[in-house]
């Protein structure tokens, strides 16, 4: 009898990881890709908006991230956040859910965004070479957020904090191409490649 076959448990970026060479010494930019991480979109009902910011305790600032304790609400357009937990994401999406019944709809998108982590003295400048947003320093502090386009893919960004370090949501299916992106350009500072 013939030995079933083992699936592949590896997912894109683990071929990425493995093929990438860590330098020596200090890395003026560290790229991590937060894996286990909850991703949601949630949508207000027709005149709902200000129900679901009072449940959630979120605003709809434009450009501005809502830092709650258990995760991050970034505004997208009206009435409408991308939700990141802070930690792994067993029960995100129904604890969210269960806040919104009656004002608000969940989407769940852990398994279609990728999130990378760019951070170091150097993370600023790598952001800016292929963000087309206004990342001066007096612009963009912790908070800041934005959908815009890096190496031709639709991004959405949010400063975590003034080091800088920032977050880059990306769709899954660009994901390898965007992390080859990042550390192509980053060589020049020095870069470091963190499996989370």
């Amino acid at each position: 009898m013939a030995k079933a076959s083992r699936i592949s448990e590896t997912l894109p970026l683990d071929n990425f990881h493995a093929a990438v060479k860590n330098p020596k010494g200090t890395a003026g930019v560290s790229i991590e890709d937060r894996r286990n991480r909850g991703v949601i979109q949630i949508f207000a009902k027709n005149g709902k908006t200000k129900a679901v910011e009072r449940a959630l305790k979120i605003k709809q600032t434009p450009g501005k991230t809502t830092q709650q304790k258990n995760f991050s609400a970034i505004p997208v357009s009206p009435g409408q956040w991308v939700l990141v937990s802070q930690t792994a994401n067993s029960g995100f999406a129904k604890t969210i859910a269960k806040k919104l019944k009656g004002i608000g709809y969940v989407s769940e998108q852990s398994d279609s965004r990728v999130i990378f982590r760019v951070s170091g003295p150097n993370a600023r400048q790598l952001m800016q070479k292929g963000c087309r947003l206004d990342l001066h320093p007096s612009v963009a502090k912790a908070g800041f957020c934005g959908q815009t386009q890096m190496a031709q893919m639709g991004v959405l960004i949010h400063q975590v904090d003034n080091k800088p370090s920032f977050d880059v949501l990306v769709y899954s299916g660009f994901a390898q191409d965007f992390a080859e992106w990042l550390h192509h350009s980053a060589v020049e500072f020095g870069v470091s490649v963190i499996k989370s």
